[in-house]
């Protein structure tokens, strides 16, 4: 299925697969691109945005992430509360603008097979500083707990997990996405939670009161 079109959404933001992304449709535009995907069902392209703003003619990155969508609460004055699922990565090959929202000819983006010992042995890198932020956070932050178990080991679901949760700049989370190998950004993010773990032991606890995992 390499060269489907999708309705593409470019946002001030980054998504990973497996991931939810919970958004706020009010643009005319784009409640006709949640009709088209519902009436089709379509999945639709979130793509960070390069340059430009949302609501004018924003040109995304070519590499982002399909979603579809899983919960749908029409509000009374039209607007609409989605939740969407981050599914798989794509690339974008050609951009259509003969629609009221942005078109993409997209084809999906699998990561370059690795040898399963050594990606596993970077995903097993990785796990325990995973663990040891949330841990680390939880216990500086009032009211926020976190099960160890939902924490996979399965490299690309860590990798995903991860590259989400971690306070990192969007233009680092892009680069991530687009990582052709997955041991690459498990590498990377195994050294950026070795520092981060490494600040948050140094903050007092009366400055997390505004943590959130979330």
């Amino acid at each position: 299925m390499n060269g489907m079109e999708i309705p593409l959404f470019p946002l001030n933001t980054v998504l990973f697969p497996g991931w939810p992304m919970p958004l706020h449709i009010f643009e005319p535009r784009y409640l006709a691109m949640v009709r088209y995907c519902t009436e089709e069902k379509s999945p639709f392209g979130i793509l960070l945005i390069k340059q430009g703003q949302a609501e004018g003619d924003a040109i995304p990155h070519d590499v982002g992430c399909m979603v579809n969508i899983t919960q749908m609460e029409q509000l009374e004055d039209g607007r609409l509360l989605i939740m969407t699922i981050g599914q798989e990565r794509f690339r974008v090959l050609s951009l259509k603008r003969d629609k009221p929202y942005l078109v993409g000819e997209v084809e999906r983006l699998p990561y370059l097979p690795e040898k399963t010992e050594p990606l596993q042995a970077a995903a097993n890198d990785l796990h325990p500083l995973v663990l040891s932020y949330l841990t680390t956070l939880t216990a500086l932050a009032d009211n926020i707990e976190f099960d160890p178990t939902q924490v996979p080991t399965e490299p690309e679901a860590l990798n995903n997990m991860a590259a989400s949760l971690l306070q990192i700049s969007l233009e680092t989370k892009q680069s991530l996405l687009e990582a052709k190998k997955v041991s690459n950004s498990l590498n990377f993010l195994t050294n950026q939670y070795r520092r981060e773990i490494d600040l948050l032991k140094r903050f007092p606890q009366q400055d997390m009161g505004n943590f959130s995992v979330n």
